[in-house]
């Protein structure tokens, strides 16, 4: 568009319905403010200068549409799914709310209130505390990545911090759409319209932040009235551009990211330690890292502690056998199909790539590294990153 914002098409075969995504490039990342990027998204839904909280629910819920705003750590998502005769109605109405969101005192008195509850029940559940204490330990308690919400940085924002973050960072330099719907002219020309109604930013396009290089560390959270202990093990890795980062993602899976994996055939199906055991490759757009989770009886921590590192030396020292490999280069090509099944799948999917790796390219490039990386490429990756011996080891509960 003339602002610089970008949009991407798919025209729908099923006639009648449409899909439409704005994703704003900013997140925690753009932050002036902890907690500001969640807040501000958040607030979209309690409507604009011109409509009340009410009136956006009682609109949406008339016009039987789904619409979601969503902030994570370095993207903002507006979704909505409607009827294609209804989609440029709603789209000026979700326009309206985006550019022009009220922020009253009011309604951020009650976010706060649900995001306290939500956080006090949260601090009880090990899998929660053990996951915010392990990433806080891995990028920095204080950094964009690493920060943990907390009573007082809620109580902390104001409504002005939400304007400003709003004026700031939903702006047009960072805004790509994806539409899946008719491809008549009418609508292009509607979606051309909002888009340009957006501002460019006066800001940086991209902030730069410091995230420390993580030490070795081994941390127990206890939480009373627990039965089980979670497990969080697992290393400060790379962003999903890594020229590391495709061959990392098979590798993962043959370990923990799938139902037939090692670690899932050895500590759960094996010796019956936990009922889910995975691994994750966790990769944001400037930072990433590798971890494995558990749930697990007390008695049969250290146990289950010993095979998971066992799994990790494995894969170090020894080759991955081709039948194995072949079992999970034929899952992981399984799965991207199933993520282009039907338009609606593939836009989104083109969405993942375009946001999160840059190019839709990347698809070749996962599909080329899936079926062609061997085993001994495999092997000098996992010598590489997973090492146990300089991994954080966190676990919470019992």
């Amino acid at each position: 568009m003339s602002n610089g914002s970008l949009l991407y098409g798919l025209e729908s075969t099923k006639p009648g319905l449409c899909f439409f995504e704005l994703v704003f490039r900013n997140g925690r990342w753009t932050e002036h403010k902890k907690l500001s990027a969640r807040l501000a998204a958040n607030l979209i839904m309690e409507g604009s200068e011109q409509y009340t909280a009410e009136q956006v629910a009682d609109k949406i819920d008339f016009y039987g549409a789904h619409f979601s705003v969503h902030a994570d750590l370095d993207f903002t998502t507006v979704s909505l799914s409607c009827l294609q005769k209804h989609f440029m109605e709603l789209l000026n109405f979700i326009s309206e709310l985006i550019l022009n969101p009220a922020y009253r005192e009011t309604d951020l008195q009650k976010a706060k209130v649900f995001l306290k509850s939500q956080l006090q029940h949260q601090l009880s559940e090990p899998d929660y505390v053990s996951y915010r204490e392990f990433t806080s330990l891995i990028y920095g308690a204080d950094t964009v990545y690493g920060y943990n919400t907390t009573l007082e940085r809620i109580e902390a924002i104001q409504s002005e911090d939400l304007k400003r973050y709003q004026s700031e960072n939903y702006c047009s330099d960072f805004l790509t759409a994806f539409y899946c719907g008719s491809n008549d002219a009418v609508y292009q020309n509607c979606i051309k319209e909002i888009l340009e109604k957006f501002p460019k930013t006066l800001k940086e396009i991209e902030t730069t932040h410091f995230l420390p290089q993580a030490q070795q560390q081994k941390l127990h959270i206890p939480i009373s009235h627990s039965s089980q202990t979670s497990l969080k093990i697992g290393i400060r890795t790379f962003a999903r551009q890594h020229p590391d980062f495709f061959g990392l993602y098979l590798l993962n899976t043959v370990l923990g990211d799938y139902f037939g994996s090692r670690l899932m055939k050895n500590i759960r199906e094996d010796k019956g330690f936990t009922y889910d055991i995975h691994s994750n490759l966790d990769a944001q757009k400037h930072d990433g890292c590798f971890y494995i989770s558990a749930e697990l009886n007390p008695e049969q921590l250290e146990a289950s502690i010993a095979l998971i590192k066992s799994e990790l030396n494995e894969l170090r020292r020894h080759l991955i056998p081709q039948s194995e490999l072949e079992m999970v280069r034929n899952y992981l090509c399984g799965n991207m199909l199933r993520l282009m099944d039907g338009p609606f799948q593939t836009i989104v999917f083109l969405k993942i790539l375009i946001s999160e790796y840059g190019t839709a390219d990347a698809f070749n490039l996962l599909k080329s590294e899936i079926l062609t990386t061997n085993s001994e490429k495999l092997r000098e990756l996992a010598e590489k990153y997973l090492d146990p011996d300089k991994m954080i080891l966190v676990t919470a509960g019992a």
